[in-house]
């Protein structure tokens, strides 16, 4: 059953004849009789008593009314809701995030720079690997996620677009009470990242190795989410190297402490990337905007960590 079909015969139910109907309708009077003729045939029944002047609904039809106005009803609000997620599919952008910045630097964006377009953001949070396959997938529109330096000077992808949209680094922060007694604490308390995540590596790769033989460190709590190594590191379990934009409220309020003039640290960017096609409108709106951001992205810096560049020779706790 068509939709123009229940409407037709709600019309008739409504209405006194089909004169009436085909008024209601906004079709002539012989126009509307072949619709009900069509509706007709299609069911193999007959709806109207034309014997009668002027013609009326059957028995069968009338007893069929509250069935009919509930259909017609349901149907009604399904092609409302069809066409408004078909609106809202539209203008939604998915974008895919590693956890540190979906928590940290995206609010941010998102009530700078895309609040004034009317788009839906939707995000969704994984690690590095999950969010590119996404991309991939093509079940995410845009990805953000951390490179570092030297990732940043190798090939990309050629089916892929780049741009930085911010600068981060990577941190070492304890708890304040932790560093007072550090000196003494031989091998150090540690929280670390497994190595299969990107995290996990650069601390292996690229910090690690720069702390030097006299710094030991003692593995307490291995985790793949930066907020709770974060937390972990308040607590005192151990030290933790976070992204400085996910420590830096706990910085400011005094609840850990950075430790940069102590123990290496990482310069990071944040990457936004799309694949290389045609995109829909409002995901051009959401890249723009990051290009937008890209060329601020001096203001959208954090801090210097106090240890200055990443290459400062670490010292003993």
């Amino acid at each position: 059953m068509r939709i123009e079909w229940l409407e037709d015969l709600m019309a008739i139910y409504e209405s006194d004849s089909l004169n009436e109907a085909a008024a209601r309708r906004h079709v002539t009077q012989p126009a509307f009789s072949r619709r009900v003729r069509a509706i007709e045939d299609y069911l193999g029944v007959t709806l109207l008593e034309r014997t009668r002047k002027p013609a009326r609904p059957t028995a069968a039809l009338m007893r069929q009314e509250d069935r009919v106005r509930d259909v017609t009803r349901a149907m009604r609000l399904l092609i409302l809701e069809l066409k408004r997620r078909r609106e809202d599919a539209s203008n939604q952008v998915v974008m895919a995030g590693q956890h540190a910045i979906t928590t940290s630097i995206l609010p941010d964006l998102i009530a700078r720079d895309f609040a004034r377009f009317q788009v839906n953001i939707r995000l969704r949070s994984a690690n590095r690997s999950e969010c590119l396959a996404m991309l991939v997938e093509r079940t995410a529109d845009i990805t953000l996620t951390y490179k570092s330096n030297a990732e940043l000077i190798a090939p990309r992808e050629a089916f892929v677009e780049e741009v930085v949209v911010a600068r981060d680094r990577l941190v070492p922060v304890a708890a304040p009470g932790m560093v007072e007694t550090c000196g003494a604490m031989r091998p150090l308390p540690f929280v670390a990242y497994p190595e299969d995540v990107f995290f996990g590596e650069l601390v292996r790769d690229a910090i690690r190795p720069r702390c030097g033989p006299e710094v030991a460190l003692d593995l307490k709590v291995e985790t793949a989410l930066t907020l709770a190594a974060l937390q972990l590191a308040s607590a005192s379990v151990g030290m933790a190297w976070v992204p400085l934009s996910t420590a830096s409220a706990m910085l400011a309020a005094g609840q850990v402490v950075d430790l940069s003039d102590r123990l290496p640290t990482e310069e990071l960017a944040v990457i936004a990337t799309r694949l290389r096609e045609e995109p829909q409108a409002s995901a051009e709106t959401v890249w723009q905007a990051l290009c937008g951001s890209s060329a601020r992205r001096d203001e959208r810096s954090f801090p210097a960590c106090s240890g200055g560049p990443s290459d400062t020779e670490p010292k003993l706790l």
